[in-house]
């Protein structure tokens, strides 16, 4: 299975570990005179998470407002973000983690039956905002309430080997004391094994 895990320096903080991934977001505060899009150059961004500590991004190329960073394992728990350009900033906002999922059906190497509906199932370590069901063939992807399970409907579901589900899962919160239209964002992303629609 291919696990990627992003973090959208829209924005991003350290939580609590109650409810959903959503109750654990906070707005933040600063000088609303940053619209944070992850295009602010020469700003000091750094993304904080109980585990990592403060991980600080790096304008990916001088000028282009593009910061990126990278850690070897998934987070455990919230993340914080703080954008500080001179005067101008955004503190203390916070995403609820969703957590990182498991997918339980379709199993590896199953043989679902083909124009019938699919069950997918997945882990939920904490209910995120939504959930993104799509299959490998191209032909069907769905934004869905993270419930857990979800039923591709018959139509979908065409005959075929080597199918593969992905299971995107995100929490968002919108930034306050940034410019209207700034947000952070964090999504996890599971694709699952192969397995036969016949």
């Amino acid at each position: 299975m291919k696990r990627i895990l992003v973090i959208a320096a829209v924005a991003a903080a350290c939580g609590g570990s109650s409810g959903t991934a959503v109750d654990h977001n906070r707005a933040g505060s600063g000088s609303s005179t940053l619209l944070v899009t992850g295009t602010v150059s020469g700003a000091t961004v750094t993304v904080h998470n109980s585990a990592y500590g403060d991980v600080a991004l790096t304008e990916a190329q001088t000028g282009s407002g593009v910061y990126t960073g990278s850690q070897t394992s998934y987070p455990s728990g919230d993340l914080s973000l703080s954008v500080v350009n001179g005067a101008d900033k955004v503190q203390g906002v916070v995403v609820g983690y969703p957590g990182t999922h498991a997918i339980n059906a379709p199993a590896s190497g199953a043989t679902v039956a083909a124009n019938a509906p699919l069950h997918v199932s997945w882990t939920t370590p904490t209910v995120s905002k939504a959930a993104t069901i799509s299959l490998s063939s191209g032909g069907f992807s769905a934004q869905v309430p993270d419930t857990g399970a979800y039923d591709v409907p018959a139509a979908s579901n065409p005959a075929r080997t080597g199918q593969r589900v992905t299971i995107v899962r995100s929490n968002e919160v919108d930034i306050g004391g940034g410019l209207p239209g700034s947000s952070m964002k964090v999504t996890v992303s599971l694709r699952g094994d192969t397995f036969t629609a016949q």
